[in-house]
């Protein structure tokens, strides 16, 4: 696995309760446990390195919540995204059912 850039904890919290710092602790141990080749292990790391950035952009000391909604809102991008390619695969296989398209 490759190892990630994240910020710097954030002033004026603890290291257990800066969620940036608790995504890249998870980042980490995940990345040390799984094999290299394991596609949902780089996918799992990919979605925390995308929180640990959402959480750097959050004001304030969330916490264990802040991390948990980063994770949260990378999860709904992904099964947006997931729901976009399966749209634009039907329309082009011409599977999609007609009252699907164009959101009609």
């Amino acid at each position: 696995m490759t190892a990630t850039t994240a910020p710097a904890p954030r002033p004026g919290t603890r290291a257990g309760d800066d969620p940036a710092e608790l995504l890249r602790t998870a980042h980490q141990a995940l990345a040390e446990a799984s094999d290299p080749d394991d596609h949902l292990a780089r996918v799992a790391l990919h979605l925390i390195t995308c929180a640990t950035d959402v959480v750097a952009l959050l004001p304030g000391d969330g916490g264990l919540p802040a991390a948990r909604e980063a994770l949260g809102a990378a999860r709904a991008a992904v099964g947006a995204a997931t729901y976009a390619v399966r749209h634009v695969h039907d329309q082009r296989s011409g599977t999609l059912d007609p009252t699907e398209q164009d959101g009609t």
